[in-house]
């Protein structure tokens, strides 16, 4: 008989931790959850220059496209930049985009639809389609240079089947601000026009600082055939501003260095000495021919 009740009374214990295990279980469900926007939609970059899908490249990349620039309101190069991780951000003497990538500073490193693009000045958004970044060495892709990784900027192509205009504009507290237009006009069924452009009147906190910035960016494109599509593109930038390069530090005993204080709208320097004036033009052709091995010339 006391085998018995030993016996009863562990049955007893398992169905209590049984029944409280499956109370517990109830009571945690958690209802399904669907997700059905993205940010991403492609599935090959532009700047390895081959169809190769983005899950099967063995490198640490982001992409960050146009609608999530607007989403974010940046307004340059630097601040798409400033949140892609393994990359920060320096001065660039107050006059260019210069990046640390990886250790590696640069300011060589930046490409536009795979073409190398090492020119010392502010890049401006307004006729993107989306920033690729890949981190890591790419000598093998892009020649000289890409120690840390490089920054390929992707620009807007003309659509053939489409009619459409947008145009946006900001300002600032400061007296700051721009305006820009894209404009898609399909001329034929085998030839579309893409213009984009924007004015920008500089601005900010700083005493004597101040500049203007325009670009204009017409893109044409044709069907020269059932497989193969030319794209012709001229783009012209004019940037003219103070040189801003900031504010001496002073040194800290036990430290790092702090800006000296009370010299936040001091301007250190000449406003006519510490100027810059740039002209760029930049013209590019390109066939995209579509067959079994996909492939792109520039």
């Amino acid at each position: 008989m006391p085998v018995y009740r030993r016996l009863g009374g562990a049955s007893l214990a398992v169905l209590i931790c049984a029944s409280t295990a499956l109370a517990e279980e109830a009571e945690t469900k958690i209802e399904e959850i669907v997700v059905n926007g993205k940010y991403l939609s492609l599935d090959k970059l532009d700047s390895v220059k081959t169809p190769t899908p983005i899950i099967d490249i063995p490198q640490s990349l982001s992409i960050i496209s146009a609608d999530q620039i607007e989403k974010q309101s940046f307004t340059n190069l630097g601040d798409v930049l400033r949140y892609t991780p393994g990359l920060s951000i320096s001065q660039g003497e107050g006059h260019r985009d210069a990046i640390i990538i990886r250790g590696i500073e640069t300011t060589a490193d930046f490409f536009i639809d795979g073409l190398r693009d090492d020119v010392q000045y502010f890049r401006p958004l307004y006729n993107l389609e989306r920033v690729e970044i890949l981190r890591g060495s790419n000598a093998l892709l892009f020649g000289r240079g890409g120690g840390g990784g490089v920054v390929n900027r992707v620009t807007k192509s003309p659509e053939f089947d489409d009619q459409f205009a947008g145009f946006s504009s900001s300002i600032d507290t400061f007296g700051s601000y721009n305006i820009s237009g894209d404009v898609n006009m399909a001329v034929s069924e085998t030839a579309a026009l893409r213009l984009n452009g924007f004015y920008e009147e500089l601005d900010n906190h700083r005493d004597f600082f101040g500049g203007e910035r325009f670009a204009i960016n017409p893109t044409f494109a044709f069907k020269a055939s059932s497989d193969t599509n030319v794209l012709l593109s001229y783009e012209y930038v004019d940037d003219d501003r103070v040189v801003d390069r900031g504010v001496p530090s002073q040194v800290v005993e036990n430290g790092p260095n702090v800006p000296l204080k009370g010299f936040k709208k001091t301007f250190f320097g000449s406003p006519d000495g510490n100027r810059t004036t740039l002209q760029a033009h930049i013209a590019k052709a390109r066939s995209i021919i579509h067959s079994p091995i996909p492939c792109a010339g520039i």
